[in-house]
């Protein structure tokens, strides 16, 4: 299986000097997760969904304070773009994304004629890696916390661990969520002291008085749904549930316990050693 036989086409392109207003409206538009930046015929940059989020944790940087559609997408694109050949196999293409730390590849002769995303190799696997075990992928380790720890703990461990999500456990030692990052960005009402402030009113003779409580968060009240993969479980069985829940990761679990976990990179890692080039 070849480059040509999986990219996405067409590939949707802006000028450097474009805005990323006009680059993030061009993808929300089409759906996609990356624009190119081209200076005919060169390819100057790659932009992504993620790219404009990480700008943002950059200390000091001048663009952040003029809206987007003031700002040149070639302040926030990514630079040195890495190609690959229509030509390319599946092996060349998951060894240069783990290598580089990259999710999207231009595909590229003479000119554009397409792109390969981490998630069209996932899919691939998921059609396709049915003689692999996901323990023989596996290489990531679980962090777990119990229903009933605090946010400030939940974010603890992340840090100490530096990954962006932890396993939730039942006083039973079941696995029964997942919070994540993004889960705790969407907690707007947690303070600094991870509790939240529900406010209301009740009466107090004939005036109704105002009133606030500080009710500490836990990791059930944010936790999502989890989904597992076992370890005896085939690769493309655990790819497959990360595209249709579109998730970078599973849990492992094994004896109905959580062992470990399997990531798209872990995916990646065993197509390049067992995939024919």
């Amino acid at each position: 299986m070849k480059m040509k036989n999986i990219m996405s086409s067409p590939v949707y392109i802006v000028e450097p000097d474009e805005t990323v207003a006009h680059a993030r409206n061009l993808m929300m538009r089409h759906k996609v997760g990356s624009i190119l930046v081209v200076d005919d015929p060169l390819i100057l940059g790659i932009f992504t969904k993620s790219d404009l989020n990480m700008k943002l944790f950059e200390e000091e940087a001048a663009w952040k304070r003029r809206p987007i559609d003031q700002i040149p997408i070639k302040s926030v694109m990514t630079a040195d773009v890495v190609t690959l050949s229509p030509n390319a196999s599946i092996a060349e293409a998951a060894k240069l994304m783990v290598e580089k730390n990259i999710d999207h590849i231009p595909i590229f002769e003479k000119e554009v004629l397409g792109i390969v995303s981490k998630t069209d190799l996932i899919r691939f696997a998921a059609e396709s890696a049915t003689n692999g075990r996901v323990g023989d992928a596996m290489t990531g380790k679980a962090v777990v916390v119990n229903t009933n720890h605090t946010l400030n703990h939940v974010i603890d461990e992340m840090e100490k661990s530096d990954v962006q999500k932890v396993i939730v456990m039942d006083n039973q030692e079941k696995a029964v969520g997942i919070v994540s990052i993004k889960d705790l960005s969407a907690s707007e009402l947690i303070g600094s002291d991870g509790k939240r402030s529900i406010r209301g009113s009740k009466k107090s003779s004939s005036k109704a008085a105002r009133y606030a409580l500080d009710i500490p968060f836990i990791a059930e009240d944010i936790m999502t749904n989890i989904v597992v993969a076992d370890v005896s479980e085939s690769i493309a069985s655990a790819a497959k549930k990360i595209i249709d829940n579109n998730v970078v990761s599973l849990p492992v679990t094994k004896n109905g316990k959580v062992s470990g976990m399997i990531s798209k990179n872990d995916i990646l890692r065993w197509l390049t050693e067992n995939h024919d080039a």
